[in-house]
């Protein structure tokens, strides 16, 4: 599995990460790309061994994981991979059955396993994830991430690998600890669209406004919060004449223009508290190079909250060819139904899972 791949599942975030976590995730995904055999399909040693503590105590559907998935636990961390601890406690609601497997809490760090299985339907796929709701419940602050780690048709059982870590020295012998999931995402579509058409639409200088309160900002500024500032300060492409065209199940383009000398597209995203609707945007000329690559910009998006958790994100681009017949716009969007919402959680004492070293 590539870093690129892993990123993309690593997704669901549980709080927000604490200073440092990125670059410890970073390292930690480095590693894995560095040590990546893509022609090794069996575990061999160290991983082997692994693969056959996973498997104690786990049900059915997690022994039937793959060797790649007990590769990729083992490369994030080696030690937490070979020392989790059996928990096998369940929780059933709305129809689905959550057993949390292993865990581990090491020091500050710790790593859950589960399942989540549907009883009832269809609502847990290859793509489920578990959408920011996955919490080892301790009373400290901290920062998680959260993947897939693999998927049984056959019974229709995700599992999961959490990943958290906690600003705290040592937690109180006498906690107890729960480990919470409320809500997921399944049957995700991930797909690229092109949307050269629209730039037809794009006007000379386009009618603009002052940015809303934004949620958040992307570019490859020198001084961050001078980017955020003019994050914050810079206008862009005036909601009230939305062009309302639909590109796909929960993603709109609202706008596409020239403001103060860069093309702007502007796209409305529904409803992602509930579903998580995302993409980003690139423009290249008709030789395939992309104008991002041109050079760095201090800003390259911005998004704000528009009515019932709807996202606006426009996107920036500040190189673009005077004539636009002559560049390519293309859109890749990853879209779900609405989360369905839950209850999941267990309760055990934290002693169970904390490491004997």
């Amino acid at each position: 599995m590539s870093e690129q791949k892993l990123k993309a599942v690593m997704k669901c975030t549980a709080m927000e990460p604490s200073e440092g976590f990125d670059e410890r995730i970073a390292l930690k995904l480095k590693n894995l790309e560095k040590k990546e055999s893509p022609g090794l399909k069996r575990a061999t040693g160290i991983i082997a061994a692994f693969a056959m503590v996973a498997v104690l105590g786990m049900s059915t559907a997690l022994a039937a994981f793959n060797d790649d998935v007990n590769q990729i636990l083992y490369q994030i961390w080696p030690h937490a991979a070979l020392a989790l601890r059996p928990v096998s406690l369940v929780s059933e609601s709305q129809g689905i059955r959550m057993e949390v497997v292993s865990a581990l809490l090491d020091g500050t760090e710790s790593l859950v396993t589960l399942t989540m299985q549907d009883l009832e339907g269809d609502r847990i796929d290859g793509t489920t994830d578990l959408f920011d709701s996955a919490v080892l419940e301790l009373p400290y602050d901290g920062s998680g991430t959260c993947i897939q780690t693999g998927y049984d048709p056959e019974t229709k059982t995700a599992a999961f690998a959490v990943y958290m870590d906690f600003n705290m020295t040592a937690p109180d012998e006498s906690d107890k600890v729960s480990f919470r999931v409320s809500r997921f995402l399944s049957h995700k579509q991930e797909q690229t669209l092109d949307l050269t058409e629209y730039l037809t639409e794009a006007a000379k200088e386009a009618d603009s406004m002052p940015v809303p309160p934004i949620r958040g900002w992307g570019g490859s500024p020198e001084n961050k919060q001078a980017a955020e500032d003019q994050a914050r300060r810079m206008r862009v492409l005036n909601t009230q004449n939305s062009l309302e065209k639909p590109i796909t199940d929960g993603v709109t383009l609202t706008g596409i223009g020239i403001i103060d000398g860069t093309l702007h597209v502007q796209v409305r995203y529904t409803d992602i508290h509930h579903t998580d609707n995302h993409g980003f945007l690139t423009l290249k000329d008709k030789s395939g190079r992309s104008y991002e690559d041109a050079g760095l910009q201090e800003i390259g998006h911005v998004s704000w909250f528009g009515e019932n958790y709807d996202s606006f994100e426009e996107y920036i681009f500040e190189q673009y060819p005077e004539d636009l017949s002559e560049a390519i716009l293309s859109g890749t969007f990853t879209t779900a139904s609405p989360a369905t919402e839950g209850d999941w959680y267990v309760t055990f004492p934290l002693s169970l899972i904390q490491s004997q070293e």
